[in-house]
């Protein structure tokens, strides 16, 4: 699959999600363009990346104006989502945290 086929996989879909920290996130994807509303920050709309690493697994990545580069991988076929976010404990540094997705559609 290439870019444009993983961009147009998500395209107008809208995945929620609960990351075990209890974050909750639903984003909606318009083209290359995740919409997301952030419980502490409102409305994000952020161009992103999207590849397909293998079917049904797919990279997403996106610069954030406040956290920098983050990724997640999102796993439709098992229903999970792993994330990279800058650790708020230790500088200079990430951790990789996990979700569940409760709902795919489009």
């Amino acid at each position: 699959m290439t870019q444009t086929d993983a961009i147009a996989r998500f395209d107008g879909r809208t995945i929620s999600y609960t990351y075990d920290n209890g974050w909750d996130f639903t984003n909606t994807f318009e083209g290359n363009t995740r919409v997301t509303m952030s419980p502490r920050r409102g409305e994000l709309c952020e161009p992103v990346q999207i590849r397909e690493l293998r079917s049904d697994v797919f990279l997403v990545s996106w610069i954030d104006g406040e956290m920098g580069l983050l990724a997640q991988i999102i796993d439709l076929e098992n229903g999970t989502v792993l994330a990279t976010i800058p650790s708020e404990d230790e500088p200079n540094t990430t951790e990789i945290i996990s979700a569940a997705i409760s709902s795919f559609d489009g």
